[in-house]
This record gives structure tokens, sequence and C-alpha cells, in this order.
């Protein structure tokens, strides 16, 4: 479907989260530092493969690419005109995670970032600055701002636009990021500050990978009703196709804000044991469902494995038929955690 403009339903709180399907001012990422990564070797990989996804989400919009001052010249050199380099204490590419989320002020009508108080996904990694790129980009980009109670992180976000959130509990309700919060207190928060007013929880598990189990690499909506469920792929973990199934289990019984049953489409990931060594700190994420919408496309990863690369091809285009397909390639952003929609922020355009 074509960029679908904001919704002006009702809304649990004092913000409202745009879908991700909303036409965006611009994206943001973040450009790694050495601080970050295993090796010079992988640093290298992981910001070819960055810049790479800023100059493919570019042609379409914008893209606010933050580095550290002495990282802008080399930064600078690898994106087009399109993709403006921006100082910022980042280490961490993973944006989404580190950086705010943006939500429009009910009462104002404003854009507002929302500081999730990022903790290094549970504290399993030694803070190195990006515990406070949330505050540091919000003043940049010339934002209001609002901190959450809770600790989480972008990535542990889905929703359809509509006030259904889509999540697992196993990285929000988690000792390691909320010691003491219940699951109610934790919605409470949830639809103070993004306007939620239904609840979909996947349990996910805790400790498999770096995030917890973060939900934007397990389920999409790709449009209210409709979910992307990524399916484990050929030598699949046997805990990535027990959460598969508990979630198929989950998303084929329950019923969204506005009381629609929800369509779930399977899209089969590809042989992860094919794709390389994982760094120390993760799994190998090698999933179809971490895709950036922004205006007019789809920006989908491709893992250079031609039947799980077509077939995904083929259900992008068919469940975004206004957009185009755009694939990237990536290896080492997956052997890292992570995919496309993890190493991006959507700023919506309010």
């Amino acid at each position: 479907m074509p960029d679908q403009e904001p919704s002006n339903g009702i809304h649990g709180g004092r913000f409202r989260m745009p879908a991700e399907s909303t036409r965006h001012s611009h994206t943001l990422m973040a450009f790694p530092s050495l601080e970050s990564a295993e090796s010079p070797e992988h640093l290298e990989a992981l910001q070819s493969e960055v810049t790479s996804i800023a100059n493919a989400i570019s042609r379409f919009e914008p893209v606010h690419l933050y580095a550290r001052e002495k990282l802008i010249p080399q930064a600078k050199a690898l994106v087009n005109s399109n993709v403006s380099v921006r100082p910022a204490t980042v280490s961490e590419l993973w944006i989404r995670d580190s950086g705010p989320v943006f939500v429009q002020d009910v009462s104002t009508g404003k854009r507002t970032a929302v500081r999730f108080n990022f903790n290094y996904w549970g504290g399993k990694l030694p803070a190195i600055g990006d515990e406070n790129i949330a505050a540091q980009i919000a003043a940049h980009e010339n934002n209001s701002s609002v901190t959450s109670k809770l600790t989480m992180e972008g990535g542990g976000i889905e929703h359809d636009g509509e006030g259904t959130f889509l999540g697992t509990e196993s990285c929000i309700i988690n000792d390691n990021r909320n010691p003491g919060i219940t699951k109610s207190e934790a919605e409470a928060e949830l639809t103070d500050k993004l306007g939620v007013t239904h609840f979909i929880w996947i349990p996910g598990v805790k400790g498999f990978d770096i995030t917890d189990y973060h939900v934007d690499a397990l389920a999409r909506f790709t449009s209210p009703g409709v979910v992307l469920l990524s399916k484990p792929g050929p030598n699949a973990h046997q805990i990535a196709i027990d959460v598969y199934n508990s979630a198929r289990s989950i998303l084929t019984s329950a019923r969204d804000a506005r009381g629609r049953t929800l369509t779930v489409y399977d899209c089969e990931e590809p042989d992860v044991t094919l794709l390389g060594a994982p760094d120390k700190h993760n799994e190998v994420i090698g999933s179809y469902a971490n895709y950036l919408l922004v205006n007019g496309a789809v920006i989908a990863p491709k893992f250079g494995q031609e039947r799980q690369d077509t077939a995904a091809l083929g259900l992008f285009k068919k469940l975004f038929p206004d957009r185009e397909v755009v694939q990237v390639p990536i290896n080492m952003l997956p052997r890292t955690g992570g995919g496309i929609h993890c190493s991006t922020q959507q700023v919506p355009e309010i």
C-alpha cells in the first residue's frame, strides 16, 4: 500500500507512535567506531554495509548519519549527497536500540522523541558513549523529548499504527532492564508513551542472543491485520524453531486493537550456518523481517542464498505492491546480531 497518513484514531496515552508506513521526514543511522567492533576487519565490513544501506535509503528520503567527530570525513567519503553526516558520541551502529523513538504529542500535535534509557541490552556490554545518544540526537534534531520509565530498545517495539503493540516479554519484562516491573506496569508506560491500546505478547527467550529476542527480527506488521513472521531456515537452532512455533500459535489466534484476526505470512530465513561465524557476543540473525519501510519503498536484506532471497523478494512485492523493493546485501550485520531495521530509525513527518 502507499505511504499511510497518520491516523487520528483513539489512542491510550499522551503520545502516539505513527506506523512505520506513514510518511517520513528522514531516517537516522549511526556510523560504527572501533570501540563497538570485534576487529578492524569487522569494523570495515560493518561501515561498508551501513553506508550501503544509507545510500539505498537516500534514493527515497534523506538520511542523517551520526558519527564520532574523528570518523566524519571517512563517513562522508562513503555516502552520497542525500546523506548528511552529523556529530555524536556514537559507537554502536544499532541506532534503533540506542537512539530515540519518535512519537506525536497528542495535545500539541508536535513530534517528540522518547528516550528509553539504553543500557546495552541489559548490561551485556560496557558503556562506550551510546547511552547518551538518544538525548544528543533529540537535541540535534531540534525535537522536544521525554524519558520513559522503562529501559528497553526500539527493536523491542512493533506496532500497527492503530493501537496494537507486538513484543516479546523476554526483552522488556526482564530484570536486566526493568527489575521489579510487572507486565501491567510496562503496559501502562507503553500506553502512555506510544499510544498503545492492545497488547500481543510473545514469550521470547532470555539470553539466547544479546537482545533477549527482539521482536523486529521475529514478527512485523506489514499492514494492520497482517504479520510477516520469520521462519527458521535450514540448520536453525532449536530455540529459534521453538520461538517461531510459539509466535505462530499466538499470532494465529490473536486479535488486534480493532478486533481483527491476523493474517500471518511465513518468510523463511537463510541457512545462518552459511553466513559465517558470529562475533563473540551474538548469534547470527538472518531475518528478512528486519526490513525498513521508507517513502515509497521497502529496504530489505539480501543474504546471498538465492532460493530464500528470491522467495522473500516475491513476498515483499505481494505485501507491498505500491512500494519499490530494494534488496541490500548484508553479511557482517547479521553476524553481529542484527540487520537493516536494527541499524535505522524512522523520523515521521509530523
